[in-house]
């Protein structure tokens, strides 16, 4: 009877170590990019809305801006289950049925940077291509 509850109680014991959920990153706020000496941003906000942004104010994107003289909004998709995670900019012309989209590959280099590489043409890439990818640092 003691080794049952012995082995009960390792059991349960190791159950509880290897639950643990992984931490998730929170790509939620506002990121400075430096890219070829060109400051920019880009905003993901807590309702799924993204916008960029230059180093003089200007914005693009979000949940309503003007595309080519037609509304349009600009939502991200985000999953951080993989390795390298999955950040989507998905732009919607208002009354259209096709999107456009960037989709790209990041990786997490601490809790207040990552490096960002986007695809055009809906193709997403599988490596950091040193000119591409961009790295963003927390600033809100």
């Amino acid at each position: 009877m003691k080794k049952i509850i012995f082995l009960l109680v390792v059991t349960l014991s190791l159950n509880s170590f290897t639950s643990l959920e992984k931490p998730t990153f929170n790509i939620v706020g506002k990121w400075r990019g430096d890219d070829k000496k060109e400051i920019g941003y880009i905003v993901f906000q807590a309702d799924g809305y993204a916008y960029f942004e230059d180093s003089k104010g200007n914005k693009m994107g979000g949940k309503d801006f003007v595309e080519n003289g037609k509304k349009a909004n600009m939502t991200y998709k985000f999953d951080d289950s993989e390795a390298l995670m999955k950040i989507d900019i998905i732009v919607k012309i208002v009354g259209e049925k096709h999107s456009n989209s960037l989709l790209g590959i990041a990786q997490k280099i601490d809790d207040d940077s990552f490096k960002l590489c986007l695809g055009y043409e809906n193709v997403r890439p599988k490596t950091f291509k040193k000119e591409e990818t961009i790295v963003f640092t927390r600033v809100q």
